[in-house]
């Protein structure tokens, strides 16, 4: 499964994963986590239906600087970007749009 490849690339990079759970999201709890980007990303409306599709996995990493490190493990925002210069991230190997 894709989570699974995921969770491995993670570990695989040094993340301790610390805690994690499998839940779905409403959307008002989708649009409460993703406040700060309202008004900000025009595809704000399609990335809170996106989260509330299907079931979502959630972690509590642990690495130093570990905001940083799993930064810089996602890759650029664009999967596109990232494929052509970060082809060993997350999005790079498995981002779509």
């Amino acid at each position: 499964r894709l989570s699974e490849e995921v969770i491995q690339m993670i570990l695989d990079e040094g993340f301790e994963i610390s805690a994690m759970e499998l839940f779905n999201l409403d959307t008002p709890t989708a649009e409460e986590c993703l406040e700060v980007y309202r008004g900000v990303l025009p595809e704000f409306q399609s990335i809170v239906e996106e989260l509330t599709q299907g079931p979502c996995i959630v972690m509590e990493i642990r690495q130093e600087e570990v905001v940083e490190a799993f930064r810089k493990l996602c890759g650029p925002h664009d999967p596109e970007i990232a494929k052509a210069l970060r082809p060993n991230t997350i999005r790079a190997r498995y981002g779509l749009s």
